[in-house]
């Protein structure tokens, strides 16, 4: 019995009752009917008072148990999708752990985001430091990627894009129909062109600050509904965590380079300058040891040409130490510390 359609099964039994009642009401009518005697006629009144009980019985505890099994299917739906879930966040972080390039885990998850939400499309869209562009990579899901590594699509600017749009409110936003917004936004005209017909847009938020665009597109109308925005919003916050770990990881990079650079300027500074010092000191002795006016004239030259130098030298010192001062910020804005001991402070807060 298949409790999966009970309202059949309900018809079913209700079917087979009347019919077997019209039966033996042609059978009780052609052999006599009430001549049988008032105590047949009772006891097939109570014969068909306890079938009808029955019948009524029988009919809810299978409406009961059919409730039930959805019940359980529902649950079992749940489940499935909440372990979806974990293992796609768990493949997200195996592959950002492994390397911390947002581009190149999201062309390795986007089979597995389609599992999640039906569609033909899977795009994201970083916006650039500068904040003005976005770089946009799309993994067709539906076909072999031929590529080796993602690399942007499109370049799109902030301004009259729905990725910029979402970006600026923050908040999820679904198409239904592109053509609705192909007049309004140049990405969702591009999309409309080459016949998707639908979107789902969610930001990329890491502590408050939005960095880009998860988005899925379809062929289909009205092919997302708030349900896929709820699947896909922590997929989304891991992908903006990653991008702005690998954003400080550059930032990072280019600290370490620029304090190296700046500490082997500073050390070559000070060589020179010492030397500076040790020339122009002998200047000194020569030019009181030597009254000729020519030479103290050329020892005047070489003095002031030293002294140029050692104000050159302190000059780089100094945009050397300021540079490395604006990297230094820079990387502690991120939360990332720039020292062990600066780790140690960060981790007694």
């Amino acid at each position: 019995m298949n409790l999966r359609h009970p309202r059949a099964i309900v018809i079913g039994i209700w079917s087979l009752v009347l019919t077997f009642a019209i039966v033996q009401l042609i059978a009780w009518t052609a052999f006599g009917g009430t001549s049988h005697g008032s105590i047949v006629v009772l006891q097939f009144v109570i014969a068909w008072f306890v079938i009808l009980i029955l019948t009524v019985v029988s009919t809810r505890r299978i409406g009961g148990l059919a409730r039930t099994i959805r019940q359980h299917e529902r649950a079992r739906t749940a489940t499935l999708d909440q372990v979806e879930q974990l293992e796609m966040r768990n493949a997200i972080l195996q592959i950002i752990s492994r390397s911390v390039d947002v581009p190149l885990a999201f062309q390795a998850l986007a089979q597995r985001i389609v599992r999640l939400v039906p569609c033909d499309r899977v795009g994201l869209a970083l916006l650039t430091e500068d904040g003005q562009e976005f770089q946009t990579y799309t993994a067709r899901v539906n076909q072999v990627e031929r590529r080796s590594r993602p690399r942007p699509d499109v370049v799109f600017k902030a301004d009259r894009t729905a990725i910029g749009s979402v970006v600026r409110s923050r908040e999820p936003l679904i198409i239904n129909e592109t053509r609705a917004y192909a007049a309004d936004f140049l990405d969702v005209n591009v999309l409309h062109t080459a016949g998707l017909e639908s979107a789902l847009l969610l930001p990329l938020l890491a502590k408050g600050r939005a960095v880009g665009t998860l988005n899925v597109v379809s062929r289909q109308v009205n092919a997302f509904h708030q349900e896929h925005v709820d699947a896909l919003l922590p997929i989304a916050e891991i992908f903006a965590v990653a991008y702005v770990a690998q954003q400080l990881q550059v930032a990072v990079g280019k600290y370490q380079t620029m304090e190296a650079m700046s500490e082997l300027t500073l050390s070559i500074a000070a060589e020179i300058n010492s030397a500076l010092q040790t020339i122009i000191g002998h200047c000194d002795l020569l030019e009181r040891g030597y009254p000729d006016p020519n030479l103290q004239r050329d020892l005047a030259t070489v003095i002031r040409q030293a002294q140029r130098i050692t104000s050159l030298l302190e000059r780089m010192r100094a945009a050397a130490q300021e540079r490395l001062k604006e990297m230094a910020d820079t990387v502690n804005q991120g939360g990332i510390p720039s020292s062990p001991e600066a780790y140690g402070k960060a981790e007694s807060r």
